[in-house]
């Protein structure tokens, strides 16, 4: 029999990878399409979280004007988001807290569903309209089944979150705390010992407003891409991967390891690089 391997580990994400690289955009605004375009170009993935009540519903696509605010007609959905997520923002933006428990799921339910027939699959990411919850609006995501809702608040590290309705992000496009979003990168990346989430959230609308300008896109977005040793992947995709990695079962005597969840999840036998299939058991041969 051959031996069986000394270490079996989970890494946190596919392949092994270092780092992973989120990103969010909410309101489902005109602007959209820029973010959409290059990063499309530079391989990044982002969610989109949009309020469905304020898509526009006439088959318009309106133009992107400076200074001017309009979202992105219904029809240009699917399209437009193709390869990214689609997440809940509400229907109409309102301030959660301020709403009873009823209010507060048709807002959220509304919305998910407009934007399911929209989209095609199950939505099951959320952001908080204005950043603002209280313990009613968490009771009743909880019961709604919603797997994450991200927060404004910032924090490193930013994943797996305790409490995954509360998610707060590594940092705002444009905030300068501790420092700017490329530098905060850079050295978070050339630190070869970093290893989690770098999650980055804004507006799209942001770069078209005064004081900031389009040219900051590539600036705060660019030098994130194109990294070997990073996963690119959208809010959901870091959930159910995460979820799919707890799930695996590693025989006692490590010698082979089941996966119960329908995605492949990768592990490090001995220094080696394995997939294991979704629904799957695989040997685990230390000599191979």
């Amino acid at each position: 029999m051959k031996p069986a391997p000394k270490r079996i580990e989970i890494p946190q994400f596919p392949n092994g990878k270092r780092i992973a690289v989120t990103t969010s955009f909410d309101d489902g605004v005109v602007e959209d399409r820029r973010v959409v375009e290059a990063f499309n170009q530079w391989g990044l993935k982002a969610t989109f979280n949009l309020n469905s009540a304020k898509l526009g519903r006439t088959g318009e696509r309106k133009p992107i004007v400076p200074g001017e605010w309009a979202h992105i007609d219904a029809s240009e959905v699917a399209e437009l988001y193709a390869g990214h997520e689609v997440a809940i923002h509400t229907a109409t933006h309102p301030w959660l807290q301020r709403l009873d428990a009823a209010q507060i799921a048709t807002e959220v339910l509304e919305d998910r569903k407009a934007l399911e027939d929209l989209v095609g699959y199950p939505v099951r990411g959320m952001a908080y309209p204005f950043g603002t919850y209280n313990a009613q609006v968490l009771a009743v995501l909880r019961a709604l089944g919603i797997v994450y809702c991200r927060a404004v608040e910032n924090r490193d590290p930013c994943f797996p979150p305790s409490e995954p309705l509360v998610w707060a992000p590594t940092a705002h496009q444009f905030s300068a705390q501790p420092a700017p979003v490329p530098q905060r990168w850079e050295a978070y990346y050339n630190n070869k010992n970093s290893s989690g989430v770098f999650y980055v959230w804004g507006h799209a609308y942001e770069f078209n407003r005064p004081g900031h300008d389009w040219p900051e896109l590539e600036t705060v977005y660019q030098p994130l891409s194109g990294k070997p040793d990073v996963w690119y992947c959208t809010n959901i995709e870091l959930f159910d991967y995460e979820a799919a990695r707890q799930r695996i079962v590693l025989a006692a005597n490590r010698r082979s390891a089941f996966n119960p969840s329908a995605m492949a999840v990768s592990l490090n036998v001995d220094g080696r690089l394995l997939d294991v299939p979704g629904g799957k058991t695989i040997k685990l041969d230390a000599e191979a």
